[in-house]
This record gives C-alpha cells, sequence and structure tokens, in this order.
C-alpha cells in the first residue's frame, strides 16, 4: 500500500535543489563549516537567508528581484519582513516571523552596550540600535528610552507605528510613560523607512513641547533622533559629548549641594 505521509519542507527543498542547475550564489547549509561570511556578497548572503526562512522558495531569484526592486539592502530586508515579496513567491507568515527573528538578534546583540556605560557616551552605538530595531518596519516609528539619573539605559519601546510620511506624538502620553517608569531621562528616535531621516522642521514644534513638560515633570529629554537608513539629524543642537558631561556634572552638583543641606 503506498504510503500517505506527506513529504517534509526539508525533503521537498531537498529535491529542488537536486533538480535545479548550479546555484549562482553559495548556500549556507552546514552550521559546522568554518570560515568568516564578511566576504560573502548582499545577494548571496540574502539569498541564503532567504532560503533558510522559506526552503520553497527559490533564494536565488527572490535576492535579485529583491533588490533590483527596492534599490538597497536595507530596503529589501524589509520588504521580506513585512512579507511585501514579488507576486508568485511562497513566503507564508511563518516565513517573515523567522526572517524578522534574524532581525531581532542582531539588534538584542547591540543593546548590551548601550547598558554597560551612560547612553550617549556612544552615540553611534545608539544609532545602529536603533536602525537595527527599525530595520523590519515600512512605516515611521517612535521609540522611547528611559534613563535613570547617571543616564544608563532603565528600558526601551515602541511607542508608536504610523505611517510611510507620517507618525503621531502625543506629549501627555510620552511624559505619562516615562513617570510610570520612573525616568529621569528620556531619548526619542525617530525613524523613517527612507534613506533620509524625517523632515526635522515637522517636528521642532513637538520637541520644544516634550522639553517643557520634562522640565516641569522632572524628566530630562536628552536626546532627539530622527534616523533613516542612510543618515540622522539631532534636533538637540549641542554637541552629544559636551551635552552628556553637562548633564552628568549637574546630576553631581545637585547630589553635593543635597548633601551639605543635610548636613547644616
Amino acid at each position: 500500500m503506498p504510503s500517505t505521509a506527506k513529504a517534509s519542507p526539508r525533503a521537498k527543498a531537498g529535491r529542488l535543489a537536486a533538480a535545479d542547475s548550479p546555484r549562482p550564489f553559495p548556500l549556507i547549509r552546514d552550521p559546522r563549516v568554518g570560515g568568516s561570511l564578511e566576504g560573502m556578497p548582499d545577494e548571496a548572503l540574502l539569498s541564503s537567508l532567504l532560503t533558510m526562512a522559506a526552503p520553497d522558495a527559490n533564494g536565488d531569484v527572490l535576492a535579485l528581484r529583491l533588490l533590483s526592486g527596492h534599490g538597497s539592502l536595507e530596503t529589501a530586508i524589509a520588504a521580506a519582513s513585512a512579507g511585501k515579496l514579488p507576486g508568485g513567491i511562497p513566503w507564508d507568515d511563518h516565513a517573515a516571523v523567522r526572517f524578522r527573528a534574524v532581525i531581532e538578534l542582531a539588534a538584542r546583540l547591540v543593546r548590551p552596550t548601550l547598558e554597560q556605560r551612560p547612553l550617549l557616551s556612544s552615540h553611534e552605538d545608539l544609532v545602529t540600535y536603533a536602525r537595527l530595531r527599525a530595520a523590519c518596519s515600512a512605516v515611521q516609528t517612535l521609540r522611547l528610552l528611559f534613563l535613570d539619573r547617571q543616564r544608563q539605559l532603565i528600558a526601551d519601546e515602541l511607542h508608536r507605528t504610523g505611517s510611510v510620511g507620517d507618525v503621531a506624538l502625543y506629549v501627555r502620553e510620552i511624559m505619562s510613560r516615562a513617570l510610570t517608569m520612573d525616568a529621569r531621562g528620556l531619548v526619542i528616535v525617530h525613524s523613517c523607512p527612507s534613506d533620509e531621516p524625517p523632515n526635522p522642521a515637522s517636528v521642532r514644534v513637538s520637541c520644544a513641547d516634550i522639553q517643557k513638560a520634562g522640565n516641569l515633570l522632572g524628566v530630562e529629554l536628552v536626546e532627539y533622533l530622527l534616523i533613516g537608513r542612510r543618515s540622522y539629524v539631532t534636533l538637540l543642537g549641542e554637541p552629544v559629548v559636551k551635552r552628556l558631561a553637562r548633564l552628568v556634572a549637574a546630576e553631581g552638583d545637585g547630589a553635593t549641594a543635597s548633601s551639605e543641606a543635610a548636613v547644616r
């Protein structure tokens, strides 16, 4: 009697690979294979990742179509993560989740560098982390990073998602959340799914409103970053290192004054 068992995705992928002509890109099949992947072209690395996420898909063809259609590795990754693929490609929610998991792992690898020292002592680490967090998004996002008195990271949260062209910002919601987290400092990261960051003119008023509210409530707006895939802008004009030194010095002066008052 013939078997009614269905072939596993892995078995089907093996048959398809055997039937195809030699692959144009090397596929990472065995995790025990040594050597660095640093020299691997974007299209080859993307092809391998796509094949692992969806074994029934032709990773080589899909990688080329994504890169040619979206113009860059970053936008190709965002499209694959959101399931926005060329027509006829076998790609389900499970494949998209596997793909996003890789990006999430990358962000979690970067996060410890933000937790081990005052946040703004490594501005580039902050930008790298924020870009990874927004890598899978096809819309604008607002992320809040809450800091303690020493400007150490308490927590970070995705606050809001918007559209391709805008994301809503409500001062009351942001300040309420900061107080709930018992934060003394706040970093706002506004990410845009294009090469250039959002237009600073469109958010300067909101930035000023948050600064005013924070001054009243004891929550310092330490940084407001506008981030695109290729560049970023800070809305607070003072150089980052200088501002960090000023904030830490102010905290130290405040602690000294409190101690002297207690002695008297």
